[in-house]
This record gives structure tokens, sequence and C-alpha cells, in this order.
């Protein structure tokens, strides 16, 4: 996705997120090394928000895959048997000129998280 040298350094962001002390889904951000961004950012504030503030890079598109799996080992992280089925969620976000900005995936606990969606066709 990023098209980049084998070996070229790229940030990784994981985050844990829930509700008090339970989980709910697991973050792992991957930002393209041409932006910039380093583990010492702000990432209390909106994620897009601090790029395009910080780094002038606005996002304009994603496109997202989601599919079922087993939580394995990411098990212990949510606090789920490995057995327990979780929503993958894979993220590709670009700029303007259709760069990679960002590659994110989520893994969502089933049992407490609900995807929707509403679509409404143009006339």
């Amino acid at each position: 996705f990023f098209k980049i040298t084998l070996g070229r350094p790229v940030l990784k962001l994981s985050k844990l997120k829930g509700v008090g002390k339970e989980p709910i889904v697991y973050f792992e951000s991957y930002f393209h090394p041409r932006i910039g961004v380093t583990k010492e950012d702000d990432f209390n504030i909106p994620l897009y928000t601090m790029l395009e503030k910080k780094y002038k890079v606005k996002v304009i598109r994603s496109s997202e895959n989601i599919t079922a799996m087993l939580a394995g080992k990411l098990g212990t992280k949510l606090k789920v048997p490995a057995e327990a089925p979780l929503l993958f969620r894979e993220r590709f976000v670009y700029d303007p000129g259709e760069r990679p900005v960002e590659y994110n995936v989520g893994y969502y606990r089933s049992d407490k998280f609900t995807y929707s969606i509403d679509i409404k066709k143009n006339q």
C-alpha cells in the first residue's frame, strides 16, 4: 500500500479503547514516512486534525474491508477467549492526491460492537 523501500522505518501506533476497564477495540495504525509523524506527536487530539494542523496533510478518502476472525492471541488484549469471534476492519486512508497517508486495522469485540451502515440511493 505504501510502496516504499524495504527496511524504511514506518511509525506504528497501537491503541486499546474501551469503556471503563473493559476493552472493546484494539487499533494499529501505520503512517507513511513521507508525512513525518513521530511517537512524540499529540495523539490525544483527533488524529486527522493533528495531521492537518501540524503536517498540512488533509485526508479526503478512505477505503475499508471488514471480515470476521477468531481472537487468537488478541484475546488476551481484548479480554476474550482465543476462540471468540472478532470483527476485523482494515482501512486505507488517502490525501487529495490519492497518496497513501495511513494504513489502519481494528480488531473489534463482536459481543460489544455493532457495525451499522446506512445506504441512501441517489435520486
